[in-house]
């Protein structure tokens, strides 16, 4: 049932659905995709939520939802996947420009204290792909969300 909601918000160009990155094919296919709303204002609607963005609970998916949107429209011929593992590891977005090459993304609300060791497992796998943080407040370990 949520499935067809699903197909019908994604063939309304509402959400795009963000399949999961691996070598594997059978494994990426059998893994749940992350859905992510085109446009903020339907996602405020839909949960009801229309305060200031410094007090919303929700404020890091929102901006993992802004972020999504913009790597989107910034990387017409990549695709932009999530990556995550079973003992859930995970990095937020991972886009693919050429075969085994691209750019890995985290998304921060604040960039102090990220450990570096908490990417190895991917960092370790996926060689020819940078990770990078992406920040909502400035700092000079990470790339500003609006900086993007």
């Amino acid at each position: 049932m949520i499935g067809r909601y699903l197909f019908v918000l994604q063939k309304c160009f509402h959400i795009d659905l963000v399949k999961p990155f691996h070598s594997n094919l059978r494994k990426e296919l059998t893994k749940m995709p992350k859905g992510y709303f085109n446009d903020s204002g339907l996602r405020n609607i839909a949960l009801n939520r229309f305060y200031a963005f410094e007090n919303r609970e929700d404020r890091g998916m929102l901006l993992e939802n802004y972020v999504f949107n913009r790597l989107r429209d910034l990387n017409r011929e990549g695709t932009v996947y999530f990556w995550r593992t079973a003992d859930q590891h995970e990095v937020d977005f991972v886009v693919s420009s050429e075969s085994l090459k691209g750019n890995a993304y985290e998304v921060k609300m604040n960039c102090t204290g990220i450990k570096p060791g908490t990417y190895k497992r991917f960092t370790e796998q996926y060689p020819n792909y940078p990770l990078e943080t992406i920040s909502y407040t400035i700092h000079k370990d990470c790339k500003w969300v609006l900086k993007l």
